[in-house]
Order: structure tokens, then sequence, then C-alpha cells
């Protein structure tokens, strides 16, 4: 596996191979052929990778009639880097000085999530939330672990802002615990009720708990 998509599930991981192999910009459907995957989870991964910096999606470029493809190609350089210089510069300047950053962030973790679940959603209705949760931080280029205790706790690492969330804790840990509630969703049972930071040198925890009312699920 090449550098860059060790973090990335193993789906995912071999979409952005088959890019890079490609060379050139190519449409969903070659690329799901290519892959062995349904289009429709392909153009999941493939969006994912785009906002990442890891792909570049593309406009076909043609003389006929008709509306043009939508292609994809690998991102040369280290678009991940500059994506996480930018990150760097939002919680140094902009969020260090607003008074409400943390609910901010947690409201701008929220709204991901709640793409990422809707995107998710489409390729696996039938997904019980928690393993949603699992599969979708997973996808995120985490190790996420669900442990069963009195009530589920999903252990994260490693976190791929860490040194971010050295800098300014307030802003990014509270982005993952709004991007928890987000990719869970109103329609279930569980909510993120905290996140507790490097509860070991590479671990996060995220404690979960049933919403005020809910009932005991019979299948989470």
């Amino acid at each position: 596996m090449s550098e860059g998509t060790q973090r990335l599930g193993p789906m995912r991981a071999e979409v952005l191979e088959h890019l890079r192999d490609v060379g050139g910009a190519v449409g969903v459907g070659d690329i799901a052929a290519a892959v062995g995957l349904h289009p429709n989870t392909t153009r999941f991964h493939l969006d994912a990778l785009t906002r990442a910096g890891l792909a570049v999606r593309d406009v076909e470029q043609r003389t006929q009639r008709g509306r043009p493809k939508i292609l994809y190609r690998a991102a040369h350089g280290h678009q991940s880097g500059r994506s996480e210089s930018l990150a760097d510069a939002m919680v140094r300047h902009f969020a260090r000085g607003v008074d409400n950053r943390s609910e901010r962030a947690t409201d701008a973790g929220a709204a991901w999530g709640d793409e990422l679940r809707r995107a998710r959603q489409e390729v696996e209705p039938d997904q019980p939330p928690l393993e949603r949760l699992v599969a979708a931080m997973n996808d995120l280029g985490y190790q996420p672990h669900l442990v069963e205790e009195t009530d589920p706790v999903l252990e994260l690492r490693p976190c791929p802002y860490a040194a971010l969330a050295d800098a300014d804790p307030a802003v990014i840990c509270q982005l993952h615990l709004g991007l928890v509630r987000g990719i869970l969703g109103p329609e279930q049972p569980w909510t993120a009720t905290e996140i507790r930071p490097w509860v070991t040198p590479t671990t996060c925890r995220v404690l979960l708990g049933r919403k005020a009312g809910s009932a005991e699920p019979a299948n989470a």
C-alpha cells in the first residue's frame, strides 16, 4: 500500500490506488468496474477522497451534445498536508478569537457528520447506527474500536489532527464530538455525551449514551 493510503479504510484505499495507477481522469463507472464496487459506493468514496484533498473532480470536456461526465483523478503533491495547514490556520487565527468557538466547532462537526451519514445511508440504508459510526470513522482515517460497557464507548486512534488538538482542544475535540453526533443522526437512540482526549498517548474516547426517553434498542 502506498504512502498516504495507510490511514484510509481498505475500500477507499483501493479506489485511491486505482486512480494513482490510471494516472488520468476517469469516470465513476470505470472505477467501480475496476475495483468491484457498486457505482454509488464508489462515488461515496470518491467524494470523500476529494474532500480530503487526495482526489480531484473534473468535468469532461466534450464537443457532442449531452451532459458531460464527472471524472476523477488522483491529486498530485501533498494535498492532505495543505488541508491540515488550512485547518491549522483556522484554529490559530479564526477560532481562537471567537467566544463560543467550542459550540461552533461542535455544530460544524455535526453538520459534517450529517453529510457523511446521509451519503452512507444511500449506500447501506439498513446499517445499524453504531456499525455506521465505526465504519465512517474508519473511512476518515482512524482505527475505531467500540467497547461494550454499561453504555458503549468509541475509542479512536490515532488522531490525524493530534498536533492541532494539542494546540486548541476546545475546537478540534469538540469538532469530533459533533462529528460523532452527526454520523449517528436523529432517528436512533444513541448520542455522544462526552469526549475524553488522550486517555492514553494515542487514544481518545467518545462516551455514548441513550437519548432521554429512548427505549433500549433491540439491535444497536
